[in-house]
């Protein structure tokens, strides 16, 4: 049987209205990913701080040559005496050069008098240092110089010259090779002490022997003879003795000179001279040289503690010998 057309079309109409009337359900959007929350701009590096420019150092108009700062040579003394003082210069010294050393030589050293001398060289150095050694007479001194540019002075020791007459010496040096790196300016004989240092005694005395007094002479000396032990061959009145000592305990002090003269040579003034004090006396016979005497000669004030010079001095001599001195006595007054 033949379905009539009407009712297929009016099932087709009804279908598509059902699908009309259903409501499509929304599909849930996903949820917005929260904003980025912006960061902090991170503050600016602070701009690098360019390094202060070092100052220019500063130079002296010449280059200071420190010769010596802080060694252990003894400062050259203000004002020291010449009297006695034995100079040989370059032109007196003879140079040779042997395969590993350098030999300076003088045979024209005269001495005046026999005694001991400190021995001194002026010297200029071009290398850092070098091994030195003074013969004079047989008797070495050894002693290491440092580089110098201008002249320095050094003290090698002392020697003893046993009687008036010519010595030959030699200094032997490092060789410095082709270059003579090594100069002596000077070689100094100066007059020095035979004996101790004076002290000062727990008593506050103080004794001034012969043989601890500098002679700046050219003929006066130290006798060391156990029958003399004293200061003689005093026929210059240009001649003098001095002592330098420590005072611990400074006062007034009595002056004693224990002296001797004879064979009619009384007659001579003497000074006795400490720190700008002046005591003089005559000298009278005592019946010989070594007949020693006490002369009171006054007193003295020391002020202070430290080192202290007393100078026995002729004023005049009256005959061919001024006295022989056999020590100085100095006594607190109470």
């Amino acid at each position: 049987m033949k379905r009539p057309v009407f009712l297929h079309a009016a099932a087709t109409f009804a279908l598509a209205l059902s699908s009309c009337g259903k409501q499509e359900q929304p599909v849930a959007a996903k949820p917005a990913a929260p904003a980025p929350v912006a960061a902090k701009p991170a503050a600016p590096a602070p701009a690098p701080v360019a390094p202060a420019k070092p100052e220019e150092p500063k130079f002296a108009a010449a280059p200071v040559d420190i010769n010596g700062f802080g060694s252990e040579e003894p400062a050259e003394r203000v004002g020291e005496p010449t009297r006695g003082v034995i100079i040989i210069e370059p032109k007196d010294i003879k140079h040779s050069s042997q395969q590993h050393w350098d030999q300076y030589d003088c045979t024209s050293f005269t001495a005046k008098r026999w005694g001991r001398y400190e021995v001194r060289v002026t010297y200029t150095l071009r290398v850092a240092s070098m091994g030195t050694q003074f013969r004079f007479a047989q008797q070495p001194l050894k002693k290491s110089l440092v580089a110098s540019s201008q002249p320095k002075r050094v003290v090698y020791g002392t020697v003893y010259v046993e009687k008036n007459a010519t010595y030959p010496f030699s200094l032997f040096a490092a060789a410095t090779g082709g270059e003579p790196g090594f100069q002596i300016h000077q070689v100094a004989f100066v007059p020095a002490p035979e004996g101790p240092a004076p002290e000062q005694a727990a008593d506050g005395s103080i004794t001034l022997e012969a043989g601890s007094a500098t002679t700046w002479s050219e003929n006066m000396r130290y006798e060391p003879k156990p029958e003399k032990n004293c200061l003689g061959f005093w026929t210059s009145a240009d001649d003098f003795a001095e002592w330098q000592f420590d005072v611990m305990k400074p006062g007034r002090f009595k002056v004693t000179v224990v002296h001797g003269c004879g064979g009619g040579n009384e007659g001579s003034e003497v000074a006795v001279k400490v720190g700008g004090q002046e005591l003089k006396f005559t000298v009278k016979d005592t019946g010989g040289f070594q007949k020693w005497s006490d002369a009171q000669v006054g007193e003295i004030e020391i002020k202070n503690p430290g080192k202290q010079q007393l100078v026995i001095d002729p004023v005049t001599k009256a005959k061919s010998a001024v006295l022989d001195v056999h020590k100085v006595l100095l006594t607190p007054v109470s």
